[in-house]
């Protein structure tokens, strides 16, 4: 019997991997809409996505018998994997700053001295320069209601 490479063992691998991937992948998406805070979303949009994208390239790179077709598929796996955690940082970094983090224990809080450091900083420059210090969105308490317009599953 033949199919997509020729070989059943090869079509069936593959089938599995794509079926897999994308199982992962629509997990990570559910992930971020029923995951309420944000910790548990930066989860769900970084491991199960990432995996899920690795298991699809696999699938892809097993149906190729071209060389080139498959080098091609390493740089987008190679990209996929530097900045999936860069932008998890950015946003960790971001909630951290806008305090989303106020009811999820920490038990080491690495950026408390960075951050103190930075907003006494801003506090003496406007000091210096005689100017109001504007609130920002780390200054309100984060609300505790559910958001009205997120989708419900």
């Amino acid at each position: 019997m033949t199919g997509l490479s020729g070989t059943l063992w090869l079509d069936v691998t593959s089938c599995a991997l794509v079926l897999l991937g994308a199982f992962l992948s629509f997990a990570a998406g559910v992930g971020l809409l029923r995951f309420g805070d944000l910790m548990g979303r930066l989860h769900s949009q970084a491991k199960p996505q990432s995996l899920g994208l690795l298991l699809m390239l696999l699938a892809m790179a097993l149906q190729q018998t071209e060389v080139g077709i498959v080098l091609f598929l390493l740089p987008v796996a190679l990209f996929q994997f530097i900045t999936t955690p860069a932008a998890g940082m950015v946003l960790a970094r971001g909630g951290y700053r806008s305090r989303h983090y106020e009811h999820v224990p920490l038990f080491v809080d690495e950026l408390e001295d960075e951050v103190d450091r930075a907003q006494r900083a801003e506090e003496a420059a406007a000091i210096r320069e005689q100017r109001p210090i504007l609130p920002d969105a780390s200054d309100e308490p984060e609300p505790h209601e559910p958001n009205p317009n997120a989708p419900t599953l």
